[in-house]
């Protein structure tokens, strides 16, 4: 089943979100976009779990530097097996801002999604580097 323009947008709302939440470090609002059996995994490891995620971000998100923007690029949705399910595959790039800003780094993002009682969560975030095949 193909997904609507709605829910593709409510898709990429999350995403960004999650993005936005990963800029801030703000790791509560960023594993409150993700199902509480979701998993993130990558060459960080891997984390099942919300409380899991909580503790896994801070980390990784203290070796990118101590302020960093998070950048997905073309974003590209698609249904997931089954109804209510999604899966986003994009770029993600992280900046250093300063002056003149830099790339810290560049990995292929894929995100699972699930709608349940209307929302979308993330189920499963895997991160490759950016040349790896997906």
């Amino acid at each position: 089943m193909s997904l609507s323009a709605e829910d593709r947008l409510a898709v990429l709302d999350v995403v960004t979100r999650a993005d936005e939440a990963a800029s801030r470090r703000d790791a509560d609002a960023y594993v409150a976009l993700f199902d509480p059996a979701a998993v993130l995994d990558g060459a960080q490891g891997r984390h099942a779990g919300r409380e899991a995620l909580r503790a896994s971000v801070g980390p990784i998100w203290a070796a990118e530097g101590p302020a960093t923007l998070h950048l997905t690029l073309n974003p590209v949705v698609e249904s997931g097996p089954g109804d209510g399910r999604a899966v986003v595959r994009s770029v993600l790039l992280i900046v250093d801002p300063a002056d003149p800003p830099a790339i810290r780094a560049a990995a292929l993002i894929t995100q699972e999604l699930s709608q349940d009682s209307g929302s979308w969560r993330i189920t499963r975030r895997s991160v490759a580097p950016a040349g790896e095949q997906r």
